[in-house]
């Protein structure tokens, strides 16, 4: 059985000279480009997640063979691992405060009621407004799709837009929704992106096909010909840049599986083959050898009979030299396990994600332990991190410009920081251990950085101070009392 029916290489970048005219021909011919190259990778690497594997397809040249189809999930396993160590925290975002020595958290991830997360934010007009366009468009679940589509496909987009009520909207697109199209610069900008899309008639079922043009300054609509498309509608957007934000995976527009469909293609042909052979063991033939008399049925002399009789009755009369065995296929069970064994563990090596029922994650493990398990995770991370912060920073520069354009303010962009939390599980109290011991040595501020339950340091330490003056304050009036006391004695 193949591997794969597809070539999954990645297709290069579809690029055009700077200043390009955008026409329904060269719409037509793009689209045509991306169709065939790379929507076929994009459905494979789409079912092996959906794990519709390529073993499901298989078929036996001998249809009364067993043919056991058994398909294992590791690339759903794999994305989902990788995206919630990656997003499951959400995005953090930070702001220079001017009229302060800190830094203030934005959207300091808080759980409300019923798990869900709230934003808890630094006060100030330009906050306020990203505050308002993020909360409004759900932004911790948009990134956290956006980087599941990007796991499986190597890319994702999302596309932002102004709504009837004169909101800045985004939403997640998958890989095969849009077209990116660069330029031929040194620095392969986005030039322009296209989404082809189908709207069926429901009274006629009549079907047409559009394609909405995404430049930096317009939103040009086309609807498809017998021939080409042809120009619909021209209009302007607000944004200042190209609306879409192109997500990459890594600098090779690879899946996080990808690389390891081969192994698991491959295990899932050894249990299948496996299951087979069992099958086989229990349909297994009898073999007789030298014997005159089949079952106590000695008058019959219809061997189809006799057979039958044997199966019913479970009975066997031999001779002395007679031979009874069954016919089975001998098979080397530690040499197949091993097999299997070392394909499960290659699989999940070359992916850079630990499987967790693994017996070394068993116990109490302290936090290095921890961290050196999921050194090869948050490698991957750190490469999902580097490509998914500069479409964040597109993202928080088009939402400031529409903000900047309504208000005629001038915020800054540049002004915030973005900032990824890994999500794992930590030993606090080996945290806490650590804390103490920095006692005398560190600064109070070191001794909490310790301590990764606490998000803001500063916060803290302002915290502690109330408290201190608090119990200052009491203890002065309990002393005021003892005083007043002793005066009356």
């Amino acid at each position: 059985m193949e591997t794969t029916n597809i070539n999954l290489e990645v297709p290069t970048m579809i690029k055009v000279s700077k200043g390009t005219e955008v026409t329904g021909e060269l719409i037509n011919k793009i689209i045509d480009i991306f169709n065939s190259t790379y929507v076929p990778r994009f459905d494979v690497l789409e079912k092996y997640y959906d794990v519709k594997n390529q073993i499901l397809e298989r078929e036996m040249n001998d249809t009364t063979k067993p043919n056991n189809k058994l398909a294992h999930g590791f690339a759903k396993y794999i994305t989902n691992m990788a995206t919630s160590y990656f997003l499951g925290q959400g995005i953090n975002y930070t702001t220079k405060d001017n009229s302060s020595k800190k830094k203030r958290n934005f959207f300091k991830k808080l759980f409300g009621k019923k798990g869900k997360r709230k934003s808890q934010v630094h006060r100030s007009d330009y906050i306020d407004a990203l505050n308002e366009v993020m909360n409004d468009n759900n932004n911790d679940n948009v990134n956290y799709e956006t980087s599941k589509q990007t796991s499986i496909n190597g890319v994702a987009f999302e596309l932002l837009y102004v709504n009837e009520n004169a909101k800045v909207k985004y939403k997640k697109f998958k890989a095969d929704e849009i077209i990116p199209v660069y330029s031929n610069d040194v620095d392969n900008f986005l030039a322009f992106a296209i989404r082809p899309y189908e709207e069926k008639d429901i009274l006629t079922d009549e079907i047409k096909y559009y394609a909405d043009v995404y430049t930096k300054d317009e939103i040009i609509t086309y609807i498809k010909t017998d021939e080409s498309y042809v120009e619909e509608e021209r209009k302007t957007h607000p944004f200042g840049d190209v609306p879409v934000l192109v997500y990459w995976n890594n600098e090779e527009r690879k899946g996080d599986f990808e690389d390891v469909i081969s192994l698991i293609d491959a295990y899932d042909l050894a249990q299948s083959d496996t299951a087979n052979d069992f099958e086989y063991f229990t349909d297994a033939y009898l073999v007789l050898v030298g014997a005159s008399g089949l079952t106590s049925d000695d008058d019959s002399e219809d061997s189809s009979n006799s057979a039958k009789t044997l199966k019913e009755e479970r009975i066997l009369l031999l001779d002395e030299k007679g031979q009874a065995q069954w016919l089975i296929k001998n098979m080397n069970d530690t040499a197949v396990e091993n097999y299997k064994n070392r394909l499960y563990k290659d699989i999940f090596f070359l992916s850079q994600v630990p499987a967790l029922t693994d017996e070394s994650f068993a116990g109490n493990l302290t936090g290095i332990a921890i961290k050196y398990k999921l050194i090869g995770l948050e490698q991957l991370a750190i490469m999902k991190e580097n490509k998914f912060e500069p479409a964040e920073k597109k993202k928080i520069k088009l939402i400031t410009n529409v903000i900047n354009m309504k208000k005629g303010t001038g915020y800054n962009p540049d002004d915030i920081e973005i900032i990824f939390t890994r999500n794992m599980i930590l030993n606090d109290l080996e945290d806490i251990e650590k804390a103490q011991g920095l006692e005398g040595i560190t600064s109070k501020r070191t001794q909490l950085k310790q301590l990764n339950f606490i998000d803001d340091v500063d916060e803290e330490i302002e915290q502690i101070e109330r408290e201190k003056e608090k119990e200052n304050d009491s203890l002065d009036f309990e002393d005021d009392l003892d005083d007043m006391e002793d005066l009356e004695e």
